[in-house]
């Protein structure tokens, strides 16, 4: 019996010893990270303005941490593939998911399945937001979002909105704008903003949501007209368009954004780190502009205001959602 005792007391301590000893090198793990490349997962496909925004931010954060940071373009479903993979992946720091918000505050409102929740990621940081304009195709008879509204009254389910698919962000500032004028639409879903923005140009619809990066050159080439932009202030690519505030309709306020997670469990110190390069890239005039030529608004900020303003926008479109039973079908 007292042999026993010896022998556990001494595989207790054995234990103990080798616990203690592996401290030093996980704290020296986080203390050289990065020393490998690192995965940036875009969960879109190649070519979107996603996509851009990952390369021009793998680009800068290679430059800023000194290891290759590699894209990986891991599309569908909704998004989910891509947040999926990362919220499975090593939380060592080396897999990081550059999201649009929709990740985490529309599909769980839509998709009762999915496989991942926000829970399963570490916010990292804000990267930019995405504004987006009200337009209508250039022979609509209304020439101001006013005449638009009287238009909609008027033609109750008449006037054809665009959307880039049903559930989509855009679909659901298009219920946002029906909603807060007062009028019916009719949504028809595209597959994609590509689609919806050609049969605008052709005169198939008649209204649309659209980011600025497609707005903006369309507008200025006389294919369609813009009547108001959602964002609290008026965007400097289309200074002479009006909020949907200025214009009494203080609650039509909408953009989406793209931020940085880990999985959930990534060391802090490994967090802090790649916060601290992200604000320095996201401040620069160069990473601005670059930004602003996509129609995109650079941001920045800590962990914490990325999970703040994605709890935020979750309870705006979760509660439109379920307040206008939207589902996929």
């Amino acid at each position: 019996m007292e042999n026993l005792l010896r022998i556990r007391i001494h595989a207790l301590a054995l234990a103990a010893m080798t616990s203690l000893a592996g401290l030093p090198g996980i704290a020296l793990a986080q203390d050289n990270w990065p020393s490998k490349p690192i995965s940036l997962v875009v969960p879109y496909p190649p070519g979107g303005t996603s996509d851009v925004v990952g390369r021009q931010l793998a680009q800068r954060l290679r430059e800023e941490l000194g290891q290759p940071v590699i894209v990986e373009n891991k599309a569908g479903a909704a998004t989910a593939i891509g947040a999926t993979h990362v919220a499975r992946a090593a939380k060592d720091g080396y897999t990081l998911l550059l999201s649009a918000g929709t990740t985490f505050t529309v599909n769980p409102h839509l998709n009762d399945k999915l496989q991942y929740k926000l829970d399963d990621f570490a916010p990292v940081a804000l990267v930019c937001t995405v504004p987006f304009a009200f337009v209508v195709k250039k022979d609509f008879p209304a020439k101001t979002l006013q005449e638009y509204a009287a238009y909609g009254k008027a033609n109750p389910g008449k006037i054809n909105n665009a959307t880039n698919g049903q559930g989509s962000m855009v679909h659901l500032l298009g219920e946002m704008i029906a909603t807060g004028l007062n009028v019916k639409m009719t949504q028809v879903h595209y597959k994609g903003a590509a689609p919806a923005m050609m049969d605008l140009i052709g005169g198939v619809v008649d209204s649309n949501v659209e980011a600025l990066t497609n707005a903006v050159p369309n507008v200025k080439a006389g294919q369609y007209r813009a009547l108001a932009v959602l964002s609290a202030e008026r965007q400097a690519l289309m200074p002479d368009v009006p909020t949907f505030r200025e214009l009494g309709y203080p609650d039509i306020v909408g953009e989406t954004w793209y931020g940085v997670f880990a999985p959930v469990g990534t060391p802090r110190p490994v967090v802090d780190k790649l916060n601290a390069a992200l604000l320095r890239i996201t401040s620069s005039p160069s990473f601005v502009e670059g930004m602003r030529k996509l129609g995109n608004e650079a941001r920045s900020g800590s962990p914490a205001d990325l999970l703040a303003a994605t709890r935020e926008q979750g309870k705006v479109w979760g509660g439109l959602i379920k307040r206008l039973n939207i589902i996929i079908e």
